[in-house]
């Protein structure tokens, strides 16, 4: 079913012919424009420090997630004081550095054991040195200080934490020599009053949560006592605000100590580190190596472009390269304009405030490749047209052959783009919004700059100069030595020839008439005013050009591979049962791995497996994240805890938050309330005080308790009272809100962090009575977890409709349209299969990557489409046109994607392996359709009688 009457196929193909005269009027113009416009918006780079964001949490986390709310009603009950400081209480709090410590790996023990005398002890000599020692030098009023960790810590009651846990690690007969009078008391205090348990050890009544401090313990009784800690964990936090320029240089200073590799601060630890400026530095880590891979890249496919712009001339029983229908002037370029789309797009979007990051920096490696591909398609074109006929008359051929095939091209890769832009996730819309602008001025610079300089080389062939030394050729024949035959060879100067022959030229100021013998030409008995008007601004073509064939007859050898060797083979009945067979297989294999699909990034893939923060994780995957973090639990309604029926209700509330998949027992609950009961229980039984007969009583005890309890700096932390006044006391002994911690464990996987928020929250709407809030600092990336998959299904489908569309408006056939759907389809079935058999999760990379998979589908599988509808004759006839016409365009484009891409292998970065993987699965299976699959396919599916295309 042809669509001739609803494409706008031929309405491109009109408009691009007579633009081809126009840019060959005006080639100066459109050659150098490009340069000052790119010059101009490329003044936007000059915010791009201001506007560069390094928060991970906004970049890979939906602006509308959960974990923003949840955050914020623990910040709204418990805002950062900074002398009323308890680690791990504060979400808003960026001067935190978090250290494990362990010892040095045997090859064929693992990691030693922590609590061995010299391993603890070189624990706490590393730990007295940062408190103590490691100092920086500030100037402040023209003055030089020495600035310590005492002089910046955050504080609770004016006292420092310091990591008193790594004391109470050591060996008992190593914590003092007391005197004798003494030393038998000191010793009951120490055996009786501390207690050194997991998960929860004591300090006499105080708590001490041993499961955030040590990792992987081998529990030896059921109290909870250990032999064994695989890792110790350590916190040093200092302060914002005023100092926080000498908080950022001692935090910057502490990471150097820990994380030297030439001067190890231990020669028995190892240190992993984190803190709140790593993630980000390891991000612009992994931009930073980029930075070499692109240059490299373009370096690579300049090479590549260059070679496939050189014609072989044959000659006797050798060859030598024609350099007159050589175009490495426009290998060149075909680097070049796309570089100066990535400078134009990113400019343009830096000036109008965008924020930047450094997941954006792959951009560059997308939008160069798609420019080369086009490129390979116009000079296709061109070498397609007859050289006999004028350089407007070849260029406007050109344009209006490869119209359909580059704005194909473009406009489905920046619909694909512009839908990723629409998506929640920051980290995706910024990528695409940087890509969709860079696609956007490479097809505008390939219809403007390349054209241009495409009709600056068409003059030199014509006049039979040298490509590249710009001067005179001769012909092979008149060289006597092989050297300069090859090096100044090229084909004979058409333009005299021409000239000669020509009994009437056509007079160049007689515009109008010159451009109405084009109309006539093109398309009978067609009058469009828009078309006249754009004929008016266009080169005149010479009068001899109407005459002429418009293609050039003379067969190539990759013609012949194709229309004579490939394309007969693959048609054959034999192979295309095996093709068939072929093609089950592969969907049946991505059918199996989209059901297999895995969601989530691990932060430790984040970074570079030579950057610091990859110890962190390395060594936090093999302990906390087995056991031992907490999850925070904010109870906003707080029952009337001295209500019988309430407390029950309040157990069952406790109770259903532990011992889950993702959650440990009740040994490793920290609430004030068991140590609250306790006390009033213990009161009762030891000094005969009754329990309180009130609620009014119970809170008053309450209040009073908290000045003397144990713990009471922990639960201070942890409650919020309506009021501190004590003149309105119906406000100061009102509990307006609490919280408590709750154990995690099993939460070491991307899939484990989602299933377990998703878990814990499930948890909390069930309790909706007491308006409970759950909070972890890993929420932002479950919630990015939790996003990926609607997120990909809905713009997956919402991209696919678009590229139909376009489908339907550029190619005049409804089964042309229905098979690039198709294809569509099946190549991105494929590409989530196989990257999950790969090893590869969803998540925000590889969503961008399938979102583009979708762009480049369309690219390869649309080429051979259109050309398959707009040639004539039989089925397999119009197969062969199809693969003899643009196979070998495709298979360029592609081979020369995949060799820019693959320098992205050796990257030792998950995120930009993972970026490589996608892409190289990505144009892989389009080209594998392009040029194997769909030739077949519609020579089944697809009418086999002839069909009028606008075949130039």
């Amino acid at each position: 079913m042809k669509l001739q009457n609803l494409s706008f196929e031929k309405h491109f193909v009109r408009g691009f012919f007579y633009w081809g005269f126009i840019v060959h009027r005006f080639r100066c113009v459109l050659l150098w424009a490009p340069f000052f416009v790119t010059a101009f918006l490329a003044c936007g780079f000059y915010w791009l420090k201001e506007q560069t964001t390094i928060d991970p949490q906004f970049v890979f986390s939906p602006e509308d997630a959960i974990w923003r709310y949840e955050r914020g009603v623990i910040s709204e009950h418990w805002p950062l004081d900074e002398k009323k400081f308890w680690p791990g209480m504060s979400y808003e709090y960026n001067g935190y550095v978090d250290v494990i410590a362990a010892g040095r790996p045997n090859p064929d023990f693992g990691y030693p054991n922590m609590l061995l005398k010299r391993y603890v002890e070189e624990l706490d000599r590393i730990n007295q040195y940062i408190v103590h020692n490691l100092t920086v030098t500030v100037e402040l009023n023209d003055r030089n200080y020495t600035v310590g960790f005492s002089d910046l810590c955050m504080t609770y009651n004016w006292r420092c934490y310091e990591n008193d846990h790594v004391f109470m690690l050591k060996p008992k007969s190593t914590w003092g020599r007391f005197d004798a009078q003494i030393a038998e008391f000191a010793e009951d205090i120490i055996n009786t009053e501390l207690k050194v348990t997991y998960p929860i050890g004591w300090r006499g009544t105080e708590p001490i949560y041993f499961g955030a401090f040590v990792g992987a313990p081998h529990i030896k009784d059921d109290e909870g006592h250990f032999d064994y800690v695989k890792a110790v964990r350590l916190t040093y936090n200092v302060r914002a605000g005023n100092v926080d320029v000498f908080s950022y240089q001692w935090r910057k200073k502490l990471t150097k100590f820990l994380t030297d590799k030439v001067n190890p601060a231990s020669e028995l630890l190892q240190f992993g580190l984190f803190h709140n400026e790593s993630l980000p530095e390891g991000l612009q880590d992994v931009a930073d190596t980029l930075t070499p891979k692109f240059a490299i890249m373009s370096f690579l496919l300049f090479v590549f472009c260059v070679g496939c712009s050189l014609v072989v001339l044959p000659f006797e029983d050798s060859f030598c390269i024609d350099w007159v229908r050589s175009k490495p002037i426009l290998g060149l370029a075909g680097i070049v304009c796309p570089l100066l789309a990535v400078v134009s797009g990113w400019g343009i979007v830096l000036w109008n405030g965008v924020l930047y990051n450094a997941i954006v920096n792959v951009s560059p490696f997308i939008v160069t490749c798609i420019g080369i591909d086009d490129a390979f398609l116009m000079t296709a074109a061109w070498h397609r047209t007859n050289p006999e006929q004028s350089p407007a008359k070849r260029l406007a051929e050109t344009l209006a052959e490869a119209a359909v095939a580059i704005s194909i091209t473009s406009i489905t890769d920046m619909l694909t783009f512009g839908i990723g832009c629409m998506t929640s996730l920051p980290g995706v819309r910024l990528f695409c919004l940087y890509t969709f602008w860079g696609v956007t001025f490479t097809y505008i610079y390939q219809i403007t700059y390349f054209a241009a300089l495409m009709a600056y080389c068409g003059e030199m062939e014509d006049k039979g100069i040298h490509s590249l030394f710009w001067t005179d050729t001769k012909e092979p024949g008149e060289y006597k030595t092989y050297w300069r035959r090859f090096w100044f060879s090229g084909s004979k100067c058409r333009y005299k020839d021409r000239m000669e022959s020509s009994k009437q030229l056509t007079d160049l100021n007689n515009v109008e008439d010159t451009m109405k013998e084009t109309v006539k030409d093109t398309k009978k008995g067609h009058k469009s005013k828009f078309m006249a008007i754009m004929s008016s601004f266009g080169t005149s073509m010479a009068s001899d050009d109407h005459h002429m064939e418009t293609h050039y007859s003379k067969e190539t050898f990759v013609n012949y591979i194709f229309r004579n060797v490939y394309a007969p083979f693959l048609l054959t009945k034999k192979t295309k049962v095996y093709v068939f067979i072929a093609y089950l297989i592969y969907i049946g294999v991505a059918v199996y791995g989209v059901s297999e699909i895995r969601e989530g990034l691990n932060p430790k893939n984040l970074v570079r497996s030579s950057f610091y923060l990859s110890d962190f994780y390395e060594l936090i995957d093999q302990t906390f994240w087995l056991e031992g973090l907490q999850v925070q639990v904010v109870v906003n309604n707080p029952p009337n805890l001295f209500d019988e029926s309430d407390r029950h209700e309040f157990h069952r509330l406790v109770s259903s938050f532990e011992d889950t998949e993702n959650t440990m027992n009740h040994n490793a609950t920290m609430i004030f309330w068991d140590a609250y009961e306790k006390h009033l229980e213990e009161d009762f039984t030891d000094h005969k005080i009754s329990k309180p007969n009130s609620t009014e009583e119970y809170y008053i005890r309450m209040r009073d308790w908290l000045l003397t309890a144990g713990g009471r700096n922990l639960w201070e932390v942890n409650m919020q009272w309506a009021s501190d006044n004590e003149s309105d006391p119906i406000n100061y002994y009102n509990l307006k809100a609490f919280r408590f911690q709750v154990g995690l464990r099993n939460y070491r996987t991307p899939t484990q962090h989602t299933e377990g928020c998703r878990l814990i929250r499930s948890i909390a709407r069930s309790w909706s009575k007491y308006n409970v809030t759950t909070f972890h600092e890993y929420y932002p990336f479950a919630d990015q977890y939790l996003e990926l998959k609607p997120a990909l299904i809905r713009n997956c489908i919402l991209a696919v409709l678009c590229m139909g569309i376009v489908a339907f408006l550029m190619i005049p056939h409804v089964g042309g349209v229905l098979v690039i759907v198709a294809a569509i389809i099946s190549i991105d079935i494929g590409v989530i299969g196989y990257m999950t058999i790969w090893g590869v999760n969803l998540e925000s990379v590889s969503m961008i990557t399938i979102i583009m998979s979708i762009g480049f589908s369309v690219d390869l599988s649309a080429h051979i489409s259109y050309a398959y509808v707009i040639a004539k004759g039989d089925n397999h006839t119009k197969a062969i046109t199809a693969l003899e016409t643009l196979g070998w365009p495709v298979f360029l484009g592609a081979f020369s994607t995949v060799m820019g891409i693959m320098i992205l292998a050796f990257v030792d970065a998950y995120i930009v392996q993972l970026f490589f993987k996608t892409v190289f699965l990505v144009i892989s299976f389009s080209l594998l359709h392009g040029i194997v699959f769909l030739p077949i396919f519609m020579t089944v599916v697809m009418p086999g009688k002839k069909v009028d295309g606008q075949g130039q």
